[in-house]
Formats: C-alpha cells, structure tokens, sequence
C-alpha cells in the first residue's frame, strides 16, 4: 500500500510540505530510475517539475528492496567465497552463519549513503519541486498530492506529466501466500529479518529466485527451487541457462521444473509447500521457511482515469508516449524490461521528448543488457541464438574461454566463456552473452557493439588495457572468419 513501509527512508523536512506552486511544466509520479533521471533532465532543461514519491526519497524500489541491497549482499558472500578460495592455506574457521547478518549491515549502510546522496541531488536541481505525497490522477493534466500523514491536499495541474509508478511483487493467488516473505523481508531498508534458517524454499526460477538460492547455497543453506515452467530462467540464452543450472546443482540447490505451487500451510513450526506436476501428481516440501520470488507486476491502480492502460501495464510507443500525447512513461509500469537500467533510459527519452515538444529520440530495447548475479555472473544482450535461429536469421558465433584469459588466471576465475552473434552477411555484432567474472560489466560493451551496428572486425581491432578481463572481448571477435 502507497506510504506504508516497515521502515521509511531518510528524507528532508522541506520534501514534506504542499507543492509550492498550482502549476508546473511537468508532473512526474514515481521517485525511481523511471521518474527521477527525468525530472532531473527536464530540470536541466529549464522546465517546472513537480516529482512526488511516496517514500520521499529516490531510488524506487530497487534501492529500497532490489537491486541496490540484494547485490550489495550478493556481493558480500563473493568476496568472502573469492578470499577463501585464493587464500586456501591461510582462511580457516569461516562462520558461515555470521555471513549473513554482514552482509545486511553492509547493504543497509549502502542504502543510507544512497539515500542522502539523493537528497543532495534533488537539491542540486533547482527546478524540481519533490514531494513525499501520494499522487491521484484526476484526469490528463491535473494530480491530487495528499500528505502520507493526511495532513494535507492539494490538486495541481502540468503541461505534461511522466508516469512512474513502478511494480509490486507478485504473488501467486494460492491459500497460504502469506506464509512466504519476499524481497521486502529479504533486503527491504533496516530489515529485521536477519538471521535465515537452514531450509529454504524458493517459489519461482526466474532470475530473481535463482540469485536468492545461489547466494543462500553460498552460505550453507538447503534451497530448493520450484519453478512451474519447464526451465528455470525462461527467455534467456539456453546456453547460458545449462551453465546456471549446473552451477546451482553443483551448490547442492535442488531444482523442481514444472512445478505448478498450489499451497502452504503451516506444519508445525515448518512450512510445507504443496505442488503439482503436468502428470496431475500433487507433492509437498516440507522447510524452515519459504520464499516468493515469482516476479513483480506494474502499479497502474488510478491509471484507468488515464486510459493509457492495457492489460494490466501502461501502453507507450519507442519515444515512450501513451496513447495521449502530453502523457509519457517509463520503467515498471511499462511491463516490458523491467530492469533499473532500462528504466533510466526511458526516463531520459521521455524527458528529451517533452523537451522537444515531439518525439525525437527513442529506446532500441534489443540494447538492454540483462544480467543474472551469481557467483559467476551470467549476462545477455541483444538477439540470443535461440531468437537467430527462429527467425532464420543467418548467423555465426565466435567465442573466447576465460580459462586463457591473463585476468582470470590472475584473479582464479576462469569457469566461463564469452560468445558473441554475428550475422553472417553484414558482420555486425546482433547480440552476445557472457558466463564468467564480471560479465555485468562486460556485457555493457557488446551492448554499445549491438547499439553501434559495430562489425566483428571493429571489435577485433580494439586494443583492451592488460591484463583486464575486458581483452577477452577482442581475443572472440578476432576469431572471426569469412
């Protein structure tokens, strides 16, 4: 629910009064990277924003509950795995369990430096008026802001407005729901959930429950994973998906495909978790505590007064405008890659758009990099060999393994492998993935490659820094032949 949060973040006491003016330029919903990196752009531009978020902060729930904290803790237990294992002779008596709670005060602490850092930035643009308020839709120009306290209300009207409101996690419609806690419990700001027992259940295989099982594995927990599709991680690179799937069953996680979940109940102090197989054979797991990480859904409640909505997620073209034309959004509430990264990107196009006065630029979704952050990461851009071979476009593949790269050995990561797609007739570079350390960052470059209608060849002649790990970039491409 809007302005209810176990913990709120840090804020400023000038953020908690009215809008100062009836009017602005421009109304932006939603404090994430879907509204704030516009507002901030629209700021810079000359416009009057009103940018109004009901934690009365910025960052949205990937700093309050995703990203931000879970690869802050994600990130903990690899350095703690990565020293173990460099320094074999000299790290003995790890205490697993203490891992965990680490792991929390060091996300926590990320999250407060974020938080004020924020703060700062929304002082740093003068033409950004931000409320922490709740925002009501009265028609396609006018907002009704209320305080979260209720001790105010006020309707002001923009130009324009930039639709923002984000997602809410999603869960699946079975008795005993409740029973299972979620990214909030997990890493949601000051949590007070702390100390995990040792059997887990994940409901859900896409890449959020994959990264809270490998991390928990990490640790020593007992996880088992029960995804109802065929395969976890649907829609992503197969080859990539059989090295996840045999990383996590090398870490003891047991994955449950085609694994319908009907139910949890309590048994005893436990929780038992009952499922179905395609066959109709009902089953049950019976552990400490459940987790549902079965994705999240766009927040288009009050939306409907805009008639900007369809099926449940609000509808834009490329330059990210609804079907009214002063009307923008972007990030969750889109429904399309629900990623932070992609979210800022919209904003901006947004932001650029309204500036214009017409839509100029627009977002080329094949660019998005996604990445799973396991230990080791696994990331993908543009059009997979699965989508090549669909839609016949011709293709080859050139790859390079990380065992013979100098930065891998150096720093003992050498498990994985870059690949990247190329189509045959022009060589250009149409998408890539990565397996291996630091394929978030990797990834990024074959992004720009896919952006830039870069050839093979281009990327073959880049001269990376050594010894980094971004030379086995160039060490694939300069294997390409005709």
């Amino acid at each position: 629910m809007l302005g209810k949060y176990p913990v709120l973040p840090p804020t400023d006491n000038e953020f908690l009064d009215p809008p100062r003016n009836e009017q602005y330029d421009v109304i932006v919903v939603g404090g994430g990277g879907g509204g704030y990196h516009g507002a901030f752009e629209l700021s810079k531009g000359g416009k009057s924003v009103l940018l109004i978020d009901d934690k009365g902060n910025l960052g949205g729930n990937c700093l309050y509950e995703g990203c931000i904290p879970s690869k802050s803790v994600a990130i903990t237990i690899y350095l703690m795995e990565k020293v173990k294992n460099l320094l074999k002779s000299s790290i003995t008596g790890v205490k697993l369990e203490s891992i965990w709670s680490d792991a929390i005060d060091h996300k926590d602490e990320v999250q407060t430096i974020r938080y004020y850092q924020h703060i700062r930035e929304i002082k740093e643009h003068e033409n950004v008026d931000f409320v922490r308020g709740i925002a009501k839709f009265i028609d396609d120009h006018t907002v009704e802001v209320e305080a979260i306290d209720g001790s105010w209300k006020k309707k002001v009207t923009g130009k324009y407005m930039l639709v923002a409101t984000g997602s809410v996690p999603l869960k699946i419609p079975v008795p005993g729901a409740d029973l299972a806690i979620g990214s909030l419990e997990l890493f949601g700001y000051k949590t007070t959930y702390r100390k995990l027992p040792d059997n887990i259940v994940v409901i859900g295989g896409g890449y959020i429950g994959v990264e809270v099982a490998e991390m928990l594995s990490s640790i020593g927990k007992n996880v088992t994973i029960l995804e109802m599709l065929p395969r976890i991680m649907s829609g992503w690179d197969s080859e990539l998906v059989s090295e996840v799937e045999k990383k996590l069953k090398n870490k003891n996680v047991k994955i449950s495909t085609n694994s319908k979940v009907t139910g949890i109940k309590m048994n005893g102090s436990q929780k038992e978790v009952s499922y179905v197989t395609p066959d109709g054979t009902t089953h049950s797991i019976v552990a400490d505590e459940v987790i549902m990480a079965t994705g999240r859904k766009p927040y288009v409640e009050g939306l409907d007064v805009l008639g900007i909505t369809t099926k449940g997620h609000v509808e834009v073209n490329s330059a990210m405008r609804t079907a009214k034309p002063n009307i923008y959004a972007a990030g969750d509430v889109l429904g399309k890659y629900m990623l932070y990264h992609a979210a800022v990107k919209e904003s901006v196009v947004a932001a650029w758009n309204i500036l214009h006065g017409l839509p100029v630029y627009e977002i080329n979704f094949l660019t998005i990099p996604a990445t799973l952050f396991t230990e080791p990461e696994a990331a993908y851009v543009g059009i997979t060999e699965d989508e090549a071979k669909a839609k016949g476009i011709p293709y080859t593949v050139v790859r390079y393994p990380l065992e013979d790269d100098a930065y891998a050995q150096i720093m003992g990561v050498r498990e994985g492998w870059i690949k990247l797609i190329i189509e045959k007739e022009s060589q250009r570079i149409i998408g890539g993935s990565v397996y291996g350390e630091a394929a978030s960052m990797i990834i990024n470059e074959i992004a720009l490659a896919v952006m830039a209608n870069a050839r093979v060849k281009d990327i073959a002649l880049l001269a990376h820094q050594h010894p980094t790990i971004f030379e086995s970039i160039d060490r694939a491409a300069i294997r390409f032949s005709l």
